[in-house]
């Protein structure tokens, strides 16, 4: 949890005293559920930008003095209960907060936004969440003082909504549109009457960007030799002013309609935040895209008054955590373009429609998170639907173990070894030690050990091939055969190579696919030199290959590759034909129009797959993997 920084000694949670403590129990009882006690921690809220907060593992916290400044003291049920929903329905894990913040980014790239803003994605999301707590919050709110009411005490308003009656107020005229369609989408979900949140009518859009005007210098004043050069560029800005117009006119508020339409999704998508936030994420981005390009305008509407989420869990995203996000298809696929055609596509590999959230966007997003095992998880999970496991038919083989005669279970055993079946047909009375029982296991004939597979995989990052952090569908093609290779068992080694000197990647076979990654994404953008006398040295004095030890190597390049044979570096001009001896198979995957080293592949005995562009490499290896393992 996130509570005071670096430069401030974290204030020592409080025990709850007799108010707080019906209060918790009451907001516990509300949702059915129990927790550890929620803290008291005075002084903290100013830091993490909320008078309450949650936070994973599973943490409620409030800071008692800011609760009564906020002047909601009197609802501390309504304040406990609403940090205990977003542990129980919204997001209810920290794997789906992120899932959720990442459809917030999505919807704002696809709103237009100059970049991605994690901060941007974690309002949008925290408004999301809280529109899903405190809609079912109210419902069992109500539910609770109706069987209140049947035995004869008072029908209240629920908790909930006194509590955001008092939190709304300051700012209850702000001309924030975002935060209107938020407090307007409460009194339609709850049935109120316009004005009890927000003024009845929105405040007015920002008026329209319109580019500066710009005095131009006669072109007279200008040297006959520099006027062309001096029309080009004014024609670039009437361009660039034009699609600045276009982005401008892109972008459509309609507060009264995307409150209804927010409360719609609430209603609907109540039990799933996780397939609801990129709906509601494409109604409310577009506000907080106006006001970024209105601040970049000096028109004064830069943010929003929704404020700092009350989520105090700002840790990094870890390698796993990556995974599971990523590994979601809810996240993937174009998001729906403005004039509303569909976002998927059929089929790996074809563009959609719409805008995406690619590899740039997504290390934006996690920029917190090390880069590698960012990259290694957005390739992987693209690589995913592409991925041909490396297998083969083998015979069944015998476990190492039989089962043995029944023992004695003792105190000090591992529990996880008692055989209950056993135990209770000894007795139907369990006494540890007497009537507990375990089994043993004898040896079996030992297990054959199975077939090696490697992949000894080459990738050129030289100037020529695309970028890895802007999209490299190389790097996507050489993941594409990792994986393939570790889900069937085999281990994988990349080299990353550009000019001389120029190498990089691990020294072995692995089957950790963040390392793989990383060496997949090491871009060097120099020249193009194959490093020969590192590949001569790898496999000197190896057997030739068999069915046991099966080695495969993949060059992944475009037509800068006659270095491989020699060309330029003829001491080493053997090298491949003489590693290829000692391989199952060698394919190059080659961007290369003029096949320049059609011939002296051949020679060396090396297959060659040919591209027409780089984004056909992904295909080409998913083909190449059903090949290779037959």
């Amino acid at each position: 949890m996130r509570i005071l920084g670096g430069r401030r000694r974290s204030p020592q949670p409080q025990p709850l005293d007799p108010s707080a403590r019906i209060a918790w129990e009451a907001a516990q009882r509300l949702w059915g559920v129990r927790m550890a006690d929620a803290q008291l921690l005075p002084g903290a809220g100013r830091e993490v930008g909320s008078f309450a907060w949650f936070s994973f593992p599973p943490t409620v916290a409030i800071d008692p003095a800011l609760v009564a400044e906020r002047g909601v003291a009197g609802e501390l049920e309504s304040v406990f209960a609403h940090e205990l929903g977003h542990h129980v329905l919204a997001p209810s894990t920290r794997i789906d907060g992120l899932k959720i913040r990442h459809q917030m980014a999505r919807a704002l790239t696809a709103s237009g936004a100059r970049a991605v803003n994690a901060d941007h994605a974690a309002t949008l999301a925290n408004m999301w969440n809280d529109l899903l707590v405190n809609t079912r919050l109210a419902l069992l709110q109500r539910r609770a003082a109706a069987g209140a009411a049947a035995a004869s005490a008072p029908l209240t308003e629920p908790g909930i909504v006194r509590t955001l009656r008092i939190t709304t107020r300051s700012g209850y005229d702000s001309a924030d549109r975002l935060w209107w369609v938020y407090r307007r989408t409460y009194e339609l979900v709850w049935n109120l009457v316009p004005g009890a949140f927000c003024p009845p009518v929105p405040p007015p859009a920002p008026p329209p960007l319109g580019a500066a005007p710009v005095v131009e210098t006669p072109l007279s004043n200008f040297a006959p030799k520099f006027r062309e050069q001096e029309l080009a560029l004014r024609a670039a800005r009437r361009e660039a002013a034009l699609a600045a117009a276009e982005l401008n006119a892109a972008i459509t508020s309609h507060p009264q309609l995307d409150a209804d339409l927010a409360a719609g999704l609430v209603r609907t998508f109540l039990a799933d935040p996780v397939s609801g936030a990129l709906r509601f994420g494409m109604l409310a981005a577009p506000y907080l895209v106006e006001g970024e390009r209105a601040a970049a305008a000096d028109l004064g509407r830069a943010g929003s008054l929704m404020g700092r989420a009350c989520a105090a869990d700002d840790a990094p995203a870890t390698a796993k955590e990556l995974g599971q996000v990523l590994a979601d298809g809810r996240l993937h696929g174009a998001v729906a373009a403005p004039d509303g055609r569909a976002g998927d596509a059929d089929e790996p590999g074809t563009e959609a429609p719409g805008q995406g959230f690619g590899v740039a966007e997504t290390l934006a997003l996690y920029e917190a998170s090390d880069a590698d095992a960012v990259m290694a998880a957005y390739y992987r999970t693209e690589a995913a639907p592409w991925v041909r496991p490396f297998t083969q038919r083998r015979p069944a083989l015998p476990d190492a173990s039989l089962p043995g005669p029944l023992a004695v279970w003792e105190l000090g055993d591992d529990l996880a070894d008692i055989d209950w079946p056993a135990s209770f047909r000894t007795s139907a009375v369990l006494v540890p030690g007497v009537t507990t029982r375990r089994r043993t296991w004898l040896a079996d004939e030992p297990v054959a050990a199975e077939e090696s597979i490697e992949l000894d995989l080459y990738i050129d990052s030289s100037g020529s091939m695309p970028a890895p952090r802007r999209g490299s569908p190389a790097v996507l093609a050489g993941s594409i055969l990792a994986l393939s290779v570790l889900r069937g068992g085999g281990r994988v080694r990349v080299t990353s190579f550009s000019g001389p000197a120029q190498v990089a990647g691990s020294e072995r076979f692995t089957r950790d696919h963040v390392e793989i990654v990383r060496g997949l994404t090491t871009f060097f953008a120099g020249g193009t030199s194959f490093p020969l006398d590192l590949y001569g040295q790898r496999y000197a004095g190896l057997a030739v290959a068999d069915e046991a030890t099966r080695r495969h190597v993949v060059v992944l390049s475009d037509d800068g590759l006659r270095s491989m044979f020699g060309f330029g570096n003829e001491p080493f001009s053997g090298t491949a034909a003489t590693v290829r001896a000692a391989l199952t198979t060698g394919t190059l995957v080659l961007l290369d129009a003029g096949r320049q080293v059609a011939d002296a592949a051949e020679g060396a005995g090396y297959d060659v797959l040919y591209l027409q562009t780089m984004d056909d490499a992904p295909a080409a290896c998913a083909r190449l993997a059903e090949v290779l393992h037959g």
